[in-house]
């Protein structure tokens, strides 16, 4: 079942006057050739806010017109795009494996989220990794990023993930904090906003993404089918010229971009401050695809691949090539 939700713009855009900078119109002799564009996020996370305010204000300002769904996880956007109910995702990498790995003609075109913003909690009375022997570890579900990034923390600490713990699906942050808190869990890995709550919460901040696996994430990329990119190349100029005008905007107003934050994401004040600065250094206008050595390592530690897949099979360039041809 697809979820789709309309995105609040004409709400958010009362919140984008007096304050925030000027976004470059569109370009006349790079009008759409579909203005009407379907896009989707895989979830609702603070990582996707060059998203919100894109929705918020510059889709509009290049012409296009964007029906905006959200989706529960990777698997469905992928499902969605696959199946052409949606023209361009916006999703991890793992998604992008997924599909290819189906024989899907899908290809991320343009990256530039490079977020490590996830952190392991504990209970008070774990304060190191040792002391996880015996316990009982929470990840989203089984074959997980969180999954995958555990288990890969665990060996680094000398911790047989299938033997020395015990791993247990405990589905989304909110649901492990939950049994966090009651003691039905001895540890897990949390995003925002729970990662905050963790540490009021007296929890033991075991370790972060940053130190733990890499200090850069290949966190999300834009992904459609590669007939669309040949078929729709002003479309996806348009697009991609309202994302990068979008963080733009996000780092010049951070007022602005935390009231979208809240909004969107029901943060309080104080959550979606917190969430723009875990997040605003890691957004790169250019589109760049950061470091991925360590992605690669994870993906071959769960048997997802046998080796590093050569850029081409994966990344269309020709966005990244021409910036300097289509950027505002």
């Amino acid at each position: 079942m697809i979820e789709m939700r309309q995105s609040r713009r004409e709400a958010l855009a009362l919140l984008a006057g007096a304050g925030a900078c000027a976004i470059a119109p569109a370009r006349a002799d790079d009008k759409p050739e579909k203005p009407k564009l379907n896009f989707a996020l895989s979830v609702d996370a603070s990582s996707f806010t060059p998203a919100y305010v894109a929705a918020a204000r510059t889709w509009k300002e290049q012409g296009l017109d964007v029906q905006f769904n959200i989706f529960r996880n990777d698997a469905e956007a992928a499902q969605a795009l696959a199946g052409d109910s949606v023209d361009v995702t916006l999703q991890s990498f793992d998604g992008l494996l997924s599909l290819i790995g189906a024989n899907q003609p899908a290809v991320g075109f343009y990256a530039g989220f490079s977020q490590a913003d996830f952190e392991w909690f504990s209970l008070p009375s774990i304060k190191t990794w040792n002391d996880l022997r015996g316990q009982t570890v929470g990840v989203s579900s089984f074959g997980s990023l969180t999954d995958q990034l555990t288990r890969h923390a665990l060996r680094k600490h000398g911790l047989d993930p299938e033997k020395d713990v015990q791993i247990r699906q405990i589905g989304p942050s909110s649901a492990a904090l939950a049994a966090m808190k009651s003691g039905r869990l001895g540890a897990g890995v949390l995003s925002a906003p729970f990662k905050w709550t963790a540490v009021e919460a007296g929890l033991t901040r075991l370790a972060v993404q940053t130190e733990e696996i890499s200090k850069q994430w290949p966190k999300h990329t834009f992904i459609a089918k590669r007939a669309f990119l040949d078929k729709y190349p002003d479309t996806i100029r348009a697009l991609l010229r309202a994302h990068v005008a979008a963080i733009r905007l996000a780092k010049a107003d951070r007022p602005f971009t935390a009231k979208v934050l809240e909004e969107r994401l029901k943060f309080t004040p104080d959550q979606a401050l917190k969430a723009y600065d875990d997040v605003i250094a890691g957004f790169d206008e250019r589109g760049n695809i950061p470091d991925m050595d360590m992605f690669w390592t994870i993906k071959k530690e769960a048997k997802e691949v046998t080796e590093t897949w050569p850029r081409e099979k994966y990344f269309d360039d020709r966005y990244l090539v021409s910036f300097a041809q289509w950027a505002p």
